[in-house]
């Protein structure tokens, strides 16, 4: 399907597969809708079209995630920072299927999302998500020695889909920070996502066991005392 355009404009082309993996790595972090304390800029999909680049943001100010790709074609001198309700984006992906050419088109009021039959125009506000500053501090290039770290599980599932963007059999890599910054998870150039530890107010170490392994070595020691037996 071609989209028509009626002024400066940036374009990716790509497959279905290529889209849904690039979008659900990032909507994953997005906060839901439904909490009413949720601020619109965290609910939304923050999509940046810069030096012919298609850059995708989304945050629950706990975790913030960025995927990278190069665009198909920008108009001269194109730039772009807009916001897109994040529900709005993934109701479409279902219907997306792997082999489907997909277009997207990035204009300052609108993005075009167009594959097989179906081309949908939805409207976008300018984005002013601050995510480059949230990362600033964090992007260091040595890595800190950090013994135990809180991670909140649901925070570390929503990396799960960001391995469809990732070489085959290629591992991401998990760059600790210190106990008091982000870990920071990447996928080659592609994928940078970071998880704030979860910390206590005033204490942010005080409810880490002074030995969690004991009960695990205990499980240990006493299954080496066991004697098992089998049916023949």
């Amino acid at each position: 399907m071609t989209i028509t355009v009626t002024g400066p404009a940036a374009l990716l082309h790509t497959s279905g597969a290529r889209f849904k993996a690039l979008t659900r790595a990032v909507l994953a972090f997005v906060a839901e809708r439904e909490d009413a304390t949720a601020p619109a800029p965290i609910t939304h999909l923050h999509i940046e079209a810069v030096n012919n680049e298609l850059l995708l943001i989304g945050t629950d100010r706990k975790t913030l995630a960025i995927v990278r790709q190069p665009l198909t074609a920008a108009s001269a001198k194109f730039a772009a920072r807009v916001a897109v309700p994040a529900d709005t984006i993934a109701c479409h992906l279902d219907d997306i299927e792997d082999k489907t050419r997909v277009s997207l088109a990035i204009e300052p009021t609108k993005i075009t999302l167009a594959y097989a039959r179906t081309e949908a125009h939805i409207p976008a506000h300018p984005s002013e998500l601050p995510w480059r500053s949230a990362i600033t501090d964090s992007l260091t290039s040595e890595d800190v020695l950090t013994d135990r770290l809180m991670i909140d599980a649901s925070h570390l599932a929503k990396l799960g889909p960001a391995k469809a963007l990732a070489k085959p059999r290629k591992p991401m890599n998990i760059h600790l920070r210190g106990a008091e910054h982000p870990i920071i998870a990447t996928a080659g150039g592609t994928f940078l996502a970071l998880i704030t530890p979860r910390q206590i107010p005033g204490h942010p170490g005080a409810t880490l066991p002074d030995q969690p392994f004991d009960s695990w070595l205990g499980l240990l020691d006493r299954c080496a005392a066991t004697t098992w037996t089998g049916s023949t």
